[in-house]
Parts: C-alpha cells; structure tokens; sequence
C-alpha cells in the first residue's frame, strides 16, 4: 500500500482512467479494474480489515454510476442508445440489484474476493469460445431477458461489476451484435450501479472517510479521472474490429481473475 501521498493520489487517479477507458470500451462500467485495485490497496487496511471488499465493491458501484452515465451519455449523442426498448431488463436487473445488496451485507471478504476471480474467469472462457458467428441487433424474447436481467442485476451487484462483464458475453453468445451489446450494457450498469452504492452505503458501518461501504475521497478521485476517458473508450468501441475487442475483452478479464484468485 502506498504510503506517501502524491503515490496514492496519483494511483487513484490512474485506476479512474484505466476504470473510465475499459467502460467506455467494453461496456463493463470499469468495476472489473476498481475492484481488484482497491483490494490489492486496501487489504492490509487496518480500519477495513475483514471487510476490505465490501469496500472496494460499494466503492466501484459509486465510481460505476458516473463512468456509466458518461457512456451512456457518448452513445445516446451518438443516436446508439434506446432506453425505451430496454424498460423491462432495467427493471429486472434492478430486482436483482435490491436483492445483493441483502446477502453482500453478510457475505465474507474471503468469499466475495473468490467469487470475483472466478466470475472473471468464466467470462473470459465463455468469450474465447464464442465464434464469429452471424450477428443481428435484435434483443432475445422479453420472457427470457427478464431472468436473465434479474440474475445479472444480482450478480453484478453483489461483485461489484455493475453488469457488463455479464451482459457482453450474454448477448453475444445470442447472437447479438458486439457493438450493440456494448451499447446496452452502458444502459444497464446505471440502474446496477445507483442500486448497489446506495444499498451498501446504507447497511455499512460508520466510518469517517466512508459512507457506509462507499470510500467518499477514492470515490471522488476515480470519478474525476474517469470522466476525462470514458467518452473516448466508447467512440473506440464503434471502430474496432468485432472479433478483435471480443479478444481484448477477454484478455483483460483472464488478468482480473488471475489478479485475484493468486492474491
């Protein structure tokens, strides 16, 4: 853990734009580098102690409403984002998201971490193995959308990753579009991320740098920074190659999980 200021100041600032980029280029609203780093941050912390990730989780899901809305914001501009269509998976993911903030309040540390890395984990497999088949832009049947947008909303919530790590993969390997499905797990992490930070800054101890789980100064200083580079991940997104950002989407998630399944 750094010990000197500027250090510290200057790493909280650069997981914000790494946190910031990978929202805007991957639609997975940068949690998948928040909480990892915090952890890696926090975990000798003698304040937090036992506690450490539901720290870094209620702390990403804040940091996430704000990389969230700026990307969604880039896309909506852009004449990418129909929020109208997408009412019931809101709705769903939000359900879910109520739901994890109930059973984070009493999970481990320890369990919290493990889960974390082997979601990372499985999500990278299931990239790697999804071919370039062909796509379309049409969303699966609503019945369908509404289970599978309650059980990412509780799962995100609960690992802090506010959605896309979840609904990338899901999406493609329906047969969506990987554009489109970035665009649509943008949309999804606000609802995720408000539900969550709120929820755990509410069950969470008293803490004079804290609300609750939600640290206020990392908060502040990962919102600044990320705001200055989630808009430039989510014009890239457009751009690249789609098998291509599916690679580097799960080169990024075999890191995370290697990060916290060895740490």
């Amino acid at each position: 853990m750094p010990t000197d200021l500027t250090e510290l100041i200057l790493l909280i600032l650069g997981v914000g734009a790494a946190a910031g980029f990978t929202a805007g280029l991957f639609g997975v609203g940068g949690g998948l580098v928040i909480v990892p780093t915090l952890y890696m941050l926090w975990r000798d912390d003698p304040v937090m102690g036992g506690q450490v990730m539901h720290f870094a989780v209620a702390t990403s899901l804040a940091c996430v409403v704000v990389t969230s809305v700026s990307s969604s914001w880039t896309h909506w501009r852009a004449g990418r984002l129909e929020l109208k269509p997408l009412g019931a998976l809101i709705a769903a993911v939000s359900v879910g998201s109520v739901a994890a903030v109930w059973v984070a309040s009493w999970a481990s540390t320890g369990w919290l971490r493990s889960g974390f890395g082997l979601f990372a984990a499985l999500t990278c497999l299931s990239l790697l193995w999804q071919q370039s088949s062909e796509t379309r832009v049409q969303m699966p049947p609503q019945g369908e959308l509404l289970g599978a947008g309650a059980f990412i909303g509780h799962v995100s919530t609960l690992l802090g990753v506010s959605g896309g790590a979840m609904t990338v993969p899901y999406l493609v390997f329906r047969g969506v579009d990987l554009r489109h499905a970035v665009v649509v797990s943008s949309a999804l992490a606000m609802p995720i991320s408000l539900i969550g930070a709120i929820g755990l800054g509410m069950v969470g101890p008293p803490n004079d740098q804290a609300w609750g789980y939600v640290h206020v100064w990392a908060f502040l200083g990962i919102s600044a920074s990320s705001l200055f580079f989630a808009n430039w991940g989510a014009r890239l997104s457009q751009h690249l190659d789609r098998r291509l950002l599916q690679k580097l989407f799960a080169g990024f998630l075999a890191l995370v999980a290697t990060h916290m399944l060895t740490g």
